[in-house]
């Protein structure tokens, strides 16, 4: 499984002294009002990770990847395909130069696959030499904005414009005006899913979370009802975007399709931050019978507990959660604070120097 990535943070909660007689509250009562009504950060999952090929492409343009004769150039060239994979780039790089030799096999395509070993290498200069000797215009021009704004719609400049701009997210991504218009020429193809994801991906990473709730609902279009990974995200961005009602419907249906870990852990999240907290105790125990391991909702549901004011409970689910994950300072700084809360000081106080380690 692709590496999934977590945010996390941290907000600290304050006492917050009752009174018995009605009184106006003072600024200082209302910001401690308003840190107690706030749930901290939780632990939700995505899987917005950039994509490095072309595979839906090459669906669409598989006649130019057919075998059309069984020549020993042919057989480089699929050969450099299997061996880029593979990861053996350098190798590919020998067949698909060799490949090129011969007429019958679609160039264009061979100079694709070398740019994409090119960039798995990170050979900046190979990069655009083969991006300019495709199309026949100076690797500068092609770093330009201006150039992708107008220039007229081919196969070829699809393919290009998806290497550099895939390319620039890795290298110079905060040069969103030249990826801005790269990704604008490469998503003018309908299908191209990757590229829609890798921009989705892009303005992500920004805080850009209604273009990225765009481009992942192209990819969504593109793919079965049943992708999870993509309704997964897209919970999660509508719940960035604050848009929880239609975070709720992707979780629901992708629930609806599969009784995931992730997917239980999302919506137990988005439920605590609407203050359900019945149903997100509820969903993250879920969580926790798909997966004992996971230490994610574990911690989330003790920060529910914690909210509940069931201080044991949340302490015993930080406690599991640490025990999977031992370097985990978060769950060591909040079962500090449910032991002060039920008076274990000297064990808080352990815990939150533990804590403070973890960070340093």
């Amino acid at each position: 499984m692709k590496k999934v990535l977590i945010i996390a943070g941290i907000v600290i909660f304050t006492n917050v002294p009752f009174f018995s007689t009605a009184q106006e509250k003072s600024p200082a009562d209302l910001n401690n009002k308003q840190e107690k009504d706030q749930v901290p950060p939780l632990k939700e999952l995505y899987i917005l990770k950039y994509k490095t090929d072309f595979s839906t492409l090459a669906d669409q343009y598989k006649d130019d990847l057919f075998p059309k004769s069984n020549t020993s150039t042919a057989i480089h060239f699929y050969r450099g395909i299997s061996l880029y994979r593979q990861g053996g780039y350098l190798e590919s790089i020998g067949d698909f130069k060799t490949a090129r030799l011969d007429t019958s096999i679609n160039k264009p395509v061979c100079n694709f696959f070398l740019a994409l070993c090119y960039m798995q290498l990170n050979w900046h200069d190979s990069i655009l030499g083969i991006c300019s000797s495709t199309l026949g215009v100076p690797a500068p021009e092609l770093m330009k904005q201006d150039y992708w704004n107008n220039t007229e719609f081919t196969r070829e400049k699809v393919f290009i414009s998806y290497i550099l701009g895939t390319y620039q997210l890795f290298q110079k991504p905060l040069d969103s005006i030249l990826i801005d218009a790269l990704f604008g020429f490469c998503t003018r193809e309908q299908k191209f899913l990757e590229a829609f994801y890798n921009y989705g991906t892009y303005c992500f990473n920004l805080g850009r979370y209604k273009k990225a709730i765009e481009m992942l609902l192209r990819v969504h279009d593109l793919k079965s009802a049943g992708d999870s990974i993509i309704l997964l995200d897209l919970g999660y961005l509508y719940r960035l975007a604050g848009d929880n009602v239609q975070a709720m419907k992707s979780y629901d249906l992708l629930l609806s399709q599969q009784h995931s870990y992730m997917g239980y852990n999302n919506r137990g999240c988005l439920y605590a931050y609407m203050k359900n907290y019945s149903k997100a105790k509820s969903d993250l125990s879920a969580a926790v019978r798909k997966n004992n391991q996971g230490f994610e909702a574990l911690f989330n549901r003790g920060l529910v507990y914690l909210k509940m004011l069931d201080y044991e409970h949340a302490a015993e689910n930080f406690t599991s959660a640490i025990h999977i994950r031992t370097g985990f300072s978060d769950a060591y700084y909040y079962r500090g604070f449910a032991l002060k809360a039920m008076g274990d000081y000297p064990n808080s106080v352990r815990d939150f120097t533990r804590a403070l380690e973890l960070r340093k």
